[in-house]
């Protein structure tokens, strides 16, 4: 007889699935850990929005404090004559005024009045400027005048590397610093063999002089043309001087929303400011007081493109006599130097 077997059947054990429960709690972790690496990206990108902002800002402002100072720097300078009351030519200077033309040239050769500026609140004159179009952007912000004879050097018949003097009607100054009874002449380029613009005066040998062309500028605050969520982006401009000796306007720096000016006046000659004052208040408003400034002091406020979501820009900044409080959504920094003017 054969032994019984005892034979053991295994039901195969199916896999089992996540429950629902444990897919609900994957879900959450899941969610927790896309919401933390969002924010970390939002986190990142707003940062480095934010840093692209204040370089840019830093950019443009410390590129327009740059050419402010240079400009006044050379301010006055008529190749090495300090006085310009003997300056003759077919293009003689005409007497300062308040007011700029845009139609003829001359605004161009005020040369009298090397520095000049206009206050924000001077409507009247500011009115009278009719050269600059600036969409009123002047309202609450200032105008800068400069005149001066450039550092380059042109001649009637140049050689390689030189510049020529342009047979058109861009201004030029001759000066010459061997005779000393002749301050200078002022001409057309077409007219730069008249002998009304002549430094020789009859002498044997022709004299040392130096031309260069005649620079005329006016800074201001001005709409740069673009916009950022229906929002105009201000610039710094400046009225410059075409091939026919009129003032144009010429887009400076980008993102420039204010200009105040503050002139430092030597009032006794002693060669050091007694006054910091504004243009056409007491004390700065007539030719012989233009005379005494020896020194500028400047405000530039430069803002960002765009508004920014969530930040509020409630701070005052105190610009010479203007205070000026935004309330907006545009970051915005302010830059301010002294330049003590060398041609006085």
């Amino acid at each position: 007889m054969n032994p019984t077997r005892n034979t053991t059947v295994k039901t195969p054990r199916h896999n089992q699935g996540f429950s629902i429960v444990e897919m609900m709690v994957a879900m959450v972790i899941s969610l927790i850990l896309l919401a933390g690496i969002a924010q970390i990206f939002m986190s990142s990108r707003q940062s480095f929005t934010l840093q692209n902002t204040l370089g840019r800002q830093q950019e443009n402002g410390r590129y327009a404090s740059d050419v402010l100072a240079q400009d006044l720097r050379r301010t006055g300078y008529w190749g090495g004559n300090a006085d310009v009351t003997g300056v003759t030519g077919t293009e003689p200077p005409v007497a300062p005024a308040a007011t700029c033309n845009s139609g003829d040239n001359t605004w161009a050769r005020m040369i009298d009045r090397r520095i000049f500026g206009l206050n924000h609140t001077e409507t009247a004159a500011l009115g009278a400027y009719a050269c600059i179009n600036d969409g009123n952007g002047h309202s609450s912000r200032d105008v800068l005048v400069m005149r001066f004879a450039s550092p380059w050097l042109v001649f009637p018949t140049p050689v390689t590397n030189q510049r020529p003097i342009e047979n058109n009607s861009r201004l030029y100054i001759r000066s010459s610093l061997t005779i000393s009874d002749q301050a200078g002449r002022i001409f057309k380029g077409s007219a730069k063999a008249d002998s009304g613009n002549d430094m020789n005066d009859g002498a044997a040998a022709p004299p040392s002089e130096r031309t260069s062309e005649l620079i005329a500028r006016a800074y201001y605050i001005g709409p740069s043309g673009q916009t950022c969520n229906g929002i105009a982006v201000p610039s710094l401009y400046r009225e410059e001087l075409d091939t026919d000796g009129r003032p144009v306007a010429e887009e400076v720096a980008y993102g420039v929303d204010n200009l105040q000016v503050r002139y430092g006046l030597d009032t006794n000659g002693d060669d050091s400011v007694d006054a910091y004052l504004d243009a056409g208040s007491s004390g700065l408003n007539e030719d012989s007081e233009w005379l005494q400034v020896i020194a500028v002091r400047y405000w530039l406020l430069t803002r960002a493109e765009c508004p920014e979501t969530g930040y509020t820009n409630s701070n005052t900044y105190s610009m010479g006599d203007h205070d000026y409080t935004p309330a907006d959504n545009f970051r915005r920094q302010l830059y301010t130097s002294t330049v003590q003017l060398r041609n006085i």
